[in-house]
């Protein structure tokens, strides 16, 4: 194998303990690509042909550091492919290779796979890189590229040897899944999730469906045929923060109200009667909830047998679960995940609260005493996989980490996490409460007022592990924040 001569590499190992065929078969099926695009460096496939075995993929970059708004389109061709052995990748045109003579870099990945004994392997990642416009191109982009990079593949490793352990449990054969909400927050790294461990899944979508996706419509009551299928994951819903797909939460008007009930409601039920009258019903339907379900419970810890809270959203909930009763009495296992609030910087309060954090504010609400908890997104993912395999699993569960916070806490995490020490400068000044219920009014009270301590032990007991228990370990990962030391 030949050398590349470039300026700069970088390498990164990994060792999980599964197979190399295994380890090879999750890079080369459907998702890879989506699953190890970190969450803080979000980017957008336009356009794809073929896999790694000498395939093309065309890829909407970011803005520049987050800031900078320069469309960048990176086109990477795959070649050299070795099965269980080797594939590579070059940029063909993009920020390092574009089509002017002094924009001259280049980006080379080669991915090496190794056997490593009966049930382990070895990932070895190489970037070979150089500079457009050297020796300015260094000078100006070296030490941020260098930490990208870095930031990168650390998340990488995360994903590859989380998922690996987790889709390892299943020996089964390979499933078909049919997802609601697969563009959403959790439905977006779902379906990757699935079809990297080999699963056959279809997206369940309004309007026109293309190749590989099912169509419902719940004012019709109409739903494609979900006949054969192994498991649904039901994850649809109307965004509890986004009326419009804006990004800034707003009250809850009657409208936004009746929205929000009834999407769940009314789409639960049509679900739940489909899968109900079918001849060969699947063997389980995966509901989100949500931890909204119990309510402003103070210092209490709240299992799955605590009563329903009295205000509007335990009302949403509690009817939102009730729905599913159609699939309960067919006699298929029905799992309700009731979801702390989902950390991602795609959206819900971590999207909301990490751009006042990194400008230098990231103040308690209300004193902050009141109990946060949450889950990551990558956890999320996990405990609805961990419910499709785990046939002793039924009935409404808990997900959130072992360990939740209170909201000074948590506010405190995020500010150290954006600016170190200088990060309790960022909580000097407090937000009262009233002038948050002003403004969002009982969104404000779901949002940050509330006090929900829950505790997550049936789903631990039943054999999940979480990846994130530590919440600076969680923003670091998903932000891209990681020490120095940890990389």
């Amino acid at each position: 194998m030949s050398k590349v001569k470039t300026k700069h590499s970088f390498v990164s190992t990994l060792k999980v303990d599964v197979p190399v065929e295994k380890l090879f078969s999750w890079h080369e099926n459907p998702g890879a690509y989506e699953r190890l695009t970190p969450a803080f460096d979000p980017v957008t496939v336009k356009y794809r042909k073929g896999g790694i075995d000498g395939g093309e993929v065309h890829i909407k970059l970011p803005p520049i550091g987050g800031v900078i708004p320069i469309p960048l389109i990176w086109v990477a061709k795959h070649h050299s492919y070795k099965k269980n052995i080797q594939f590579m990748e070059d940029q063909e045109s993009g920020p390092f290779v574009g089509p002017l003579p002094f924009w001259n870099g280049s980006w080379h990945h080669r991915h090496l796979f190794e056997k490593d004994g009966k049930n382990s392997s070895i990932l070895k990642d190489e970037i070979h890189y150089d500079f457009p416009m050297d020796p300015f191109g260094s000078v100006f982009g070296g030490a941020y590229t260098k930490n990208r990079i870095k930031q990168m593949f650390a998340y990488r490793k995360n994903i590859t040897e989380n998922d690996l352990y987790e889709q390892s449990k299943y020996k089964g054969k390979p499933m078909d899944i049919a997802v609601t909400g697969g563009s959403g927050l959790i439905g977006s790294q779902l379906i990757p999730y699935l079809t990297t461990a080999g699963h056959k899944v279809e997206n369940i979508v309004r309007g026109r469906p293309t190749k590989g996706e099912l169509v419902w419509d719940i004012d019709r009551n109409i739903v494609s045929s979900l006949e054969g299928k192994d498991a649904v994951v039901h994850l649809a819903g109307e965004p509890i923060n986004k009326p419009l797909g804006g990004k800034i939460p707003i009250p809850w008007t009657k409208w936004k109200r009746n929205q929000i009930l009834e999407s769940r409601v009314k789409g639960t039920r049509l679900i739940a009667e489909h899968v109900a009258s079918l001849n060969k019903k699947p063997k389980v339907l995966v509901c989100a909830s949500a931890i909204g379900y119990y309510g402003d419970n103070g210092e209490d810890l709240l299992s799955e047998e605590a009563e329903k809270g009295t205000d509007f959203f335990s009302h949403v909930v509690n009817e939102w679960e009730a729905a599913a009763k159609p699939a309960i009495d067919a006699g298929i296992r029905v799992v309700f995940l009731r979801l702390a609030p989902v950390m991602s910087p795609q959206g819900g309060a971590l999207q909301v609260l990490s751009l006042p954090a990194m400008l230098g504010s990231s103040p308690p609400v209300a004193g902050g005493k009141q109990w946060w908890s949450w889950v990551s997104v990558d956890d999320a993912v996990g405990s609805i996989y961990h419910s499709i395999i785990t046939d002793s699993l039924s009935g409404p569960v808990n997900v959130a980490s072992p360990n939740p916070v209170r909201q000074k806490e948590w506010a405190a995490t995020l500010g150290n996490v954006f600016w170190g020490k200088l990060g309790k400068l960022t909580t000097l000044i407090p937000v009262p409460g009233f002038i948050l219920k002003t403004f969002l009014g009982e969104f404000g009270d779901v949002l940050a007022l509330s006090s929900i301590r829950v505790d997550s032990s049936k789903l631990i007991d039943s054999g999940y592990r979480f990846r994130f228990n530590d919440l600076e370990d969680c923003f670091r990962h998903l932000l891209g924040k990681r020490k120095q030391e940890d990389l």
